[in-house]
């Protein structure tokens, strides 16, 4: 089968959890034209699930690293906040704000490497106009704050990629059991797109959408994995 989507390697059972929701409930309805989502089905999908969860608990991480992510993307969505006053001051200076546009976009994606990469330009541009942007309400101190918080974007991004490697190890040992958790997964989606196509109940049982509704709380994320056919 076909993936058009990839979930994140930590998305499986968020996602195999999201549309089991649905499937149970109109279990009994599809089965009328899918004759395998029999109760044994069911069986084997939440064992499967349970399988890949007791995988997924084996991931062993510091304190620091379970939190890396976290506080890696309120400083990014912090300072994405910020750069709207600091486009605001560039403008009043007549500067050119492209590379704040840039910024604020890797600040969106999360590529936070690219995103520290552009700060550096942007607190010497800081630096070579402080009188004007000061002039324009700018903190004088706004310089030296932002290198901290480039530097603290930094430390936390090495962290967060420590964790993925991790979670990338775990899963190159273990695709199997995410490989055998996805079929269950597009398959339901795939039967139940066409039982209710038209209906509202098809946006439950699309992959797409699934994953938007799992990322709409973390800002997107990277480290995609696509499962084998």
């Amino acid at each position: 089968m076909s993936k058009e989507y990839s979930f994140l390697k930590e998305e499986y059972v968020p996602g195999a959890l999201f549309i089991k929701t649905s499937f149970i409930r109109d279990r009994e309805e599809l089965v009328t034209r899918f004759a395998e989502y029999t109760p044994e089905y069911v069986v084997g999908y939440e064992a499967q699930i349970s399988t890949v969860k007791e995988i997924q608990r084996t991931l062993v991480l510091t304190d620091e690293q379970k939190q890396a992510t976290v506080n890696l993307y309120r400083k990014a969505d912090s300072l994405n906040v910020e750069f709207n006053f600091v486009a605001s001051y560039f403008k009043k200076c007549t500067l050119d704000t492209k590379i704040l546009s840039e910024v604020k976009k890797d600040l969106t994606r999360r590529n936070i490497e690219g995103a520290t990469d552009k700060i550096a330009s942007i607190i010497q541009l800081i630096e070579a106009n402080a009188i004007a942007l000061i002039s324009k309400g700018m903190a004088a101190n706004f310089g030296s704050t932002l290198a901290a918080d480039r530097d603290y974007l930094e430390q936390q991004n090495v962290l967060q990629n420590q964790v993925k490697n991790k979670v990338s190890d775990l899963y190159t040992a273990n695709k199997a059991e995410y490989d055998a958790l996805y079929d269950y997964i597009a398959e339901i989606a795939n039967d139940g797109k066409i039982m209710y196509k038209g209906t509202p109940k098809a946006k439950e049982y699309t992959i797409g959408k699934i994953i938007e509704r799992m990322r709409s709380g973390n800002g997107g994320a990277s480290d995609a994995a696509t499962p084998t056919a």
